[in-house]
């Protein structure tokens, strides 16, 4: 029985014996409070991200699905606030989903240049990035340019310039079944975090997502679990 099996086998569990935790919806309405979801369960995933050791240190995370849907952009706007409550984090929300954005439904950020203006030499890196200062954390969004694939060389290069202004960037990015540059952007940073959708994921998506990022050498360090529409839990299982 793989390890993802058995994460989505535990959630599942868990919810049956209502342990669950909830959060609100995830709309705009419930970000218009900074505080609303700096809620207990991205804490806890922070505090399991801050816990990690990773040899080279772990500053660049991807967040990435099996599929379309399954709450990737919310979740990763989670992690990025909780790491930014402390004043003193410098924290990047980098949105990489080019095809499908969806940031701009859940953050107010401006209809401005983002990061397929500067993939494409439109835009310089200070351009595109807006900051949100209620909530301590600057923001990439995907940009005015639509985009039919991800320039992974693109947000390589803009990670190496970036790396030293933040102590971390939390990149919201495409499903890594539906596109095969998700797999090759996992292989790029330090950390993956796969979002699964516990009453929705099959186990077969699930492991196949897991394998395209094996297959590159891409470092998973566990899987968030989102049982229902209206629920953003952390549970996070570690896969090393």
């Amino acid at each position: 029985m793989s390890k993802i099996y058995e994460a989505l086998k535990k959630a599942e569990e868990e919810r049956e014996r209502g342990r669950a935790r909830t959060v609100g919806p995830a709309t705009s309405s419930a970000l218009t409070d900074p505080g609303a979801v700096i809620q207990e369960d991205y804490q806890r995933l922070r505090a399991s991200v801050l816990s990690m050791t990773v040899p080279a240190g772990l500053h660049t995370i991807l967040l990435v699905s099996a599929q379309h849907g399954e709450g990737t952009t919310t979740v990763a706007l989670g992690l990025a606030m909780a790491l930014a409550r402390e004043r003193e984090t410098r924290v990047l929300l980098m949105e990489a989903n080019l095809r499908s954005p969806s940031l701009k439904t859940l953050l107010p950020v401006p209809t401005s240049f983002g990061l397929s203006d500067y993939a494409l030499g439109r835009a310089a890196p200070e351009a595109i990035v807006t900051r949100v200062d209620e909530w301590n954390l600057s923001v990439i969004p995907a940009g005015t340019q639509p985009a039919t694939t991800v320039a992974v060389e693109a947000i390589e290069a803009l990670l190496a310039r970036l790396q030293t202004q933040f102590d971390f960037v939390v990149i919201d990015g495409p499903p890594v079944n539906v596109y095969a540059d998700a797999a090759v952007i996992g292989s790029k940073v330090d950390g993956v975090i796969l979002v699964f959708e516990a009453d929705r994921t099959p186990v077969t998506d699930a492991e196949s997502a897991k394998r395209q990022l094996d297959r590159v050498g891409a470092r998973i360090l566990g899987v968030v679990l989102n049982r229902q529409r209206s629920y953003i839990p952390a549970f996070l299982e570690n896969l090393l």
